[in-house]
């Protein structure tokens, strides 16, 4: 009952205003950009992340980029996300397909990209700037999150994950069939894909020495 006379005074004070003659000049608020979820979104010149979040591992040390682009040029985007804080400072460089394209997701074929934040806990935001294709404008603060709320569970990765991007083809050799699948899970990639990035950063550091 008083949500209904609620919305009956507020409806008598608008008909009162259009009958005076008096008018309210307010900001279009459809003009401004925002992200109706718990994430951030930027949009530039045709690429758009969308609810972009980080969400802790089990151990909360690690973070798991949780995002959708829209890419609406045609071709791929590069991408850059630079964090800062007074404790950390970490950097993600990763290809927004053409198209709209998951990143986070671990039950699913989605990308997965993961930081360590020192000194920052789920509750807390950290200030990222954003470059797309060259343009480097773009600043938000993305909230880190972890899996108290249901919704986010399934994006929660296992402890350690992100910690082998350092491990080269020397240390995959080495391994045995069950320490890889061990290391794969933990970083929240199939065997597969797990054996595939170590071994594109070997030839990558061989290229750069």
């Amino acid at each position: 009952m008083k949500n209904r006379i609620a919305a009956s005074l507020a409806l008598a004070a608008a008909l009162t205003l259009g009958m005076s003659g008096c008018s309210l000049i307010a900001h279009n608020a459809t003009g401004v950009e925002y992200a109706p979820s718990d994430g951030v979104q930027v949009t530039s010149e045709g690429v758009a992340l969308r609810n972009i979040m980080l969400v802790a591992d089990e151990a909360g040390e690690n973070f798991n980029l949780v995002f959708t682009s829209v890419n609406n040029t045609g071709a791929p985007a590069q991408v850059s996300l630079n964090m800062k804080s007074e404790s950390a400072d970490a950097t993600l460089d990763f290809e927004a397909p053409a198209g709209t394209t998951s990143f986070g997701n671990p039950e699913t074929d989605d990308e997965l990209l993961v930081t360590a934040l020192d000194g920052l806990q789920a509750g807390q935001t950290v200030k990222t700037y954003f470059t797309i294709n060259g343009t480097g404008d773009l600043v938000e603060f993305i909230p880190l999150l972890d899996g108290t709320l249901k919704e986010y569970q399934g994006y929660v990765l296992a402890a350690g994950a992100g910690q082998l991007a350092e491990m080269n083809a020397e240390d995959l050799a080495d391994m045995t069939e069950a320490q890889i699948a061990e290391a794969a899970e933990a970083a929240g990639e199939s065997v597969e894909d797990f054996t595939k990035r170590v071994s594109q950063i070997a030839a990558d550091a061989t290229k750069v020495g």
